[in-house]
């Protein structure tokens, strides 16, 4: 009989279950192949979420309230040092804090990209780049092209009074900006 092959997000699954065997442990596994899976943990109504797609590293976050789509706390480069952090939050019913926020100077410099890199990626001239970094108020499409020159991909979250979190999608600013031939990648 052929022994079936885990993702390692299903090893991590297993794992936990048997350390853990009071807790709430639920995958939550993609429509497609490529797509993200998700491990929800709760031990005493303290949650832990993971996040984990095939190639990628293993996103954490715990937080008191119930955030949906701001991305992981904390990322670690293999399932063992997930597990590691997971026993840890769990144990001590502590949280993740999310990423500080970083300018748009600190982003391309963690990057290891230039101004003049950026600039020929956005077909702008150096000083252009220069202006945008140095603004306190830039145009979404701007700060759209010049993420996606680090590659990344910019996101526009709001926490609502409430305490509910949304995503904003701004189709027509996406649809009526070309986009440079350098980042339709």
């Amino acid at each position: 009989m052929a022994s079936i092959s885990l993702m390692p997000i299903e090893t991590l699954e297993r794992s936990l279950k048997e350390r853990f065997p009071d807790a709430q442990v639920v995958l939550d596994r993609p429509r497609k192949a490529s797509g993200a899976w998700f491990l929800d943990i709760a031990l005493n109504q303290h949650p832990v979420i993971v996040q984990w797609q095939q190639g990628k590293e293993f996103g954490v976050s715990s937080s008191p309230e119930k955030v949906f789509g701001e991305g992981a706390d904390e990322v670690y480069k293999d399932e063992e040092a997930a597990y590691g952090r997971i026993v840890s939050l769990l144990l001590s019913r502590t949280f993740t804090s999310p990423p500080p926020a970083v300018s748009l100077k600190e982003l391309r410099k963690e990057n290891g990209l230039s101004q003049a890199e950026i600039a020929e990626i956005l077909e702008r001239q150096q000083g252009e780049i220069s202006k945008i970094e140095r603004r306190k108020d830039v145009l979404v499409s701007t700060l759209a092209d010049y993420v996606r020159a680090v590659d990344g991909e910019l996101q526009i979250i709001v926490r609502l009074r409430d305490g509910r979190i949304r995503r904003v999608q701004l189709e027509d600013a996406v649809e009526s900006n070309p986009r440079p031939a350098a980042l339709a990648r």
